[in-house]
């Protein structure tokens, strides 16, 4: 599987898990909005070879989420709590995974695309 797939499979699941777990706990906005953003990501799986532009705006989204995640009063107080309960820790590992991990991969395989051009 392409590296640039797996970061937007990862990312995606991730991101729907923990908005699964997170349903009523959070305000509901954010859990419509994480999961318009998990339909983008599986629609983008199928439409990325198809659709050229959908990389360079999935390239932008990547470092937004790191961006995003990392000044997050909730995301940064969620870190501090990493190993308090099995619940906590399952949300931090998905987090970890859907705002730096699968980002990450995304922005490492489309450099790598982009450089061997």
């Amino acid at each position: 599987m392409k590296l640039i797939y797996f970061s937007l499979l990862l990312t995606a699941v991730s991101l729907l898990i923990g908005s699964i777990m997170l349903f009523n706990t959070v305000p509901r906005i954010f859990t419509i909005g994480t999961l318009a953003i998990v339909m983008f990501l599986i629609a983008s799986l199928f439409l990325i070879n198809k659709y050229n532009f959908l990389t360079y705006i999935l390239f932008v989204l990547a470092i937004l989420a790191i961006i995003i995640s990392s000044s997050s009063g909730a995301h940064v107080q969620a870190f501090r709590e990493f190993g308090e309960s099995l619940y906590i820790t399952a949300l931090d590992i998905l987090m970890i995974l859907g705002f730096y991990v699968g980002p990450i991969l995304y922005i490492v395989a489309f450099l790598k695309d982009n450089l061997k051009r």
